[in-house]
């Protein structure tokens, strides 16, 4: 999918935006509302390098974070069809009758294709492999994801990550001249993990001895779709379980942590399938340089990877050529 002439269509991400709630919780101070021990607090920050999570202030309408999109350019929503689709990792409440995405559709002139939620924290990779593989056309794509917990036992994974709410969205379109590649992406899905969160001991066990092995291959794969090698990454975007696994992980692949995005498993927590976007979103911010910006012949590349529960993995090769008309938006409510 890589661009080799002006002729080549490739998919792009044309804008980004990120909402978060302004509120971060201390997990030290405030453990009852992550349903753990002042103990486990300690750990998670210690052994897991996880601080602070971004959480929606009590009485606040969900839909104050749920509703927000990725603004439109001038004239755009006229000129093409726009799909309106969701990643979205849980369910996206709402008032009962009401339904999220045919709201959203409404307001900006969209076409709902529905959720999208059975790869769990990988769905989002799975909707941009899935829109990669569409015929290029007059189209645009929105993906649009609410994710929260709606409840204390949501925010904790056994011990090991906290999950924080957000809201993020991307507008996609198949182009000759991309702002943000999707060079590829893969998925692998490890079908003995299936059970996911209701597996036993044993099944959490083996999932855990073959973690590194799933990762790697869905990472090899990804690179080799893109035709790059893993040393040709500038920057690994993580999902934001915990900074324990991923340091084990760099270290398989022979990789810095110096190369690895964390700074937001720290003061994010796990915002399901929306660490990517948030990742990439403050990534873009970090990294791109006005005054030396990237094109196509020295993209700034970025390696996203993400595992979901049910043993499902997600790696995709996003090459940053053009911040010309580029929209990055990050707001806090």
């Amino acid at each position: 999918m890589r661009i080799e002439s002006n002729d080549s269509i490739a998919l792009s991400i044309d804008a980004i935006r990120v909402v978060r709630p302004k509120q971060k919780l201390v997990l030290v101070d405030h453990h009852d509302a992550v349903h753990c021990t002042s103990f486990n607090a300690h750990i998670l920050k210690k052994m897991m390098g996880i601080e602070t999570v971004n959480v929606l202030l009590d009485g606040e309408p969900h839909e104050s974070l749920m509703m927000p999109l990725v603004s439109l350019s001038s004239g755009e929503d006229e000129d093409h069809v726009v799909e309106l689709r969701s990643a979205n990792t849980g369910a996206m409440r709402a008032q009962f009758g009401q339904s999220i995405d045919r709201s959203l559709a409404r307001i900006h002139n969209l076409i709902p294709l529905g959720v999208s939620n059975a790869n769990r924290c990988v769905s989002l990779f799975k909707q941009l492999d899935m829109i990669s593989r569409s015929a290029p056309a007059l189209r645009h794509y929105c993906i649009h994801n609410g994710e929260l917990a709606f409840s204390k036992e949501m925010r904790i994974t056994r011990g090991l990550s906290v999950q924080g709410d957000s809201n993020t969205s991307l507008r996609l379109s198949h182009t000759d001249s991309p702002k943000i590649q999707v060079s590829s992406v893969h998925l692998h899905y490890d079908r003995r993990f299936a059970r996911g969160i209701w597996g036993d001991n044993i099944e959490t066990k083996a999932y855990e001895d073959n973690y590194r092995q799933n990762m790697h291959q869905v990472i090899h794969r990804a690179l080799d779709k893109a035709g790059v090698t893993l040393s040709q990454i500038d920057h690994l975007l993580p999902h934001n379980i915990n900074i324990k696994s991923w340091r084990f992980l760099c270290q398989s692949l022979d990789v810095p942590e110096s190369r690895l995005f964390s700074r937001n498993i720290q003061s994010e927590g796990h915002c399901f399938c929306n660490d990517m976007v948030i990742n990439l979103s403050d990534a873009l911010d970090t990294f791109t340089q006005k005054d030396n910006p990237p094109t196509a012949e020295n993209p700034l590349r970025f390696l996203a990877v993400a595992a979901g529960a049910g043993g499902m993995f997600g790696a995709c090769v996003l090459d940053v050529i053009q911040l010309e008309g580029l929209r990055n938006e990050r707001h806090a409510i």
